[in-house]
């Protein structure tokens, strides 16, 4: 997922190299993938969702002296996942630095964002008084969000392309809920909740997509004998697959369509519509999402954070 300053957390691909990184710090910690006995397992790898996504998080946002994988916004100030005994999932505690809730007198001060490119907020010097707010955002998030690994090509050690979709599993629940938090933070959400919200949405879609080469797929399997090929009006020109085969033909003639660049393109359209509707629309701009931008964010109504009252007035 590519970070451009405008979501909650991204995954680094800005520099050369860091995917390359993060693969060999899953070599160097490849303990924190390690199966238990009553986990379901590959070459002494977990097979857990759960499990898996932990460390696969764990390894990409280790102290920045490791150049962590993961990046996240100059307000998010720490964002740890745990596996409560107690819950099905896991929980990510996400912690924010906020304005203080009551007015300073004279003399106080409070976060200050520090030059540089990450730009971070931290406490001033200690020789002045200050107050330091932070918001606490603990978010349930439920295991069938979760990729589930495939069987490690090496003994002990987590395939690279499962940590990385693990990861903008993650990012993807994580983004939709403090995304629009940070934004309102830093004085971007005058437009009201539910077109930040959707914005959220489409741009971790085209980062996700981006990030993923932005360009047309071709169903290719392993086995001889299995492919999807489009013509050069993307219809389908050829399909064949073979017994043992993981998908459908149809599930993979649906996955080829919706290939990243098909999501681009979609997406890229979708944020100019969204944009045209917050400058020019007058039902926008008082402060009420039009009919427009209502159905827009219906499409997207299986995310987390959607409000029923969004949804297009008289549809059921």
């Amino acid at each position: 997922m590519a970070g451009t300053g405008t979501q909650a957390f991204w995954i680094d691909a800005a520099h050369a190299g860091t995917q390359e990184h993060y693969g060999e710090q899953l070599r160097k910690w490849r303990h924190a993938f390690a199966a238990t006995e009553d986990e379901p397992a590959a070459e002494g790898v977990t097979l857990d969702p759960l499990h898996f996504a932990l460390g696969a998080w764990e390894v990409a946002t280790r102290p920045v002296a490791d150049s962590p994988y993961v990046r996240r916004h100059a307000r998010v100030l720490d964002a740890t996942c745990h596996r409560p005994e107690e819950a099905r999932g896991l929980l990510a505690v996400v912690e924010l630095a906020v304005p203080a809730p009551v007015r300073l007198s004279g003399g106080w001060v409070s976060w200050q964002r520090q030059d540089g490119d990450d730009g971070t907020y931290a406490a001033p010097p200690y020789e002045r008084p200050t107050a330091l707010t932070t918001m606490e955002l603990r978010l349930p998030l439920p295991a069938d969000r979760l990729p589930t690994p495939t069987k490690a090509r090496a003994s002990g050690l987590p395939n690279l392309d499962d940590a990385q979709a693990a990861l903008e599993a993650l990012i993807a629940e994580l983004n939709a809920v403090v995304t629009p938090l940070v934004r309102e933070l830093e004085g971007g959400g005058e437009a009201g909740p539910m077109p930040e919200w959707l914005r959220t949405q489409i741009e971790a879609d085209k980062a996700t997509a981006e990030s993923a080469g932005a360009r047309a797929w071709r169903y290719v399997p392993a086995h001889k004998g299995n492919r999807l090929e489009f013509d050069e009006r993307r219809g389908v020109a050829a399909i064949g697959f073979h017994d043992d085969d993981l998908l459908q033909p149809v599930e993979a003639i649906h996955i080829a369509l919706h290939d990243p660049a098909d999501v681009v393109a979609r997406c890229t359209a979708e944020l100019a519509l969204l944009a045209e509707h917050g400058r020019d629309c007058p039902e926008c701009a008082s402060g009420s999402p039009c009919s427009t931008l209502r159905c827009l964010a219906a499409g997207y109504h299986l995310r987390p954070g959607w409000r029923d009252e969004w949804a297009a007035r008289g549809a059921s």
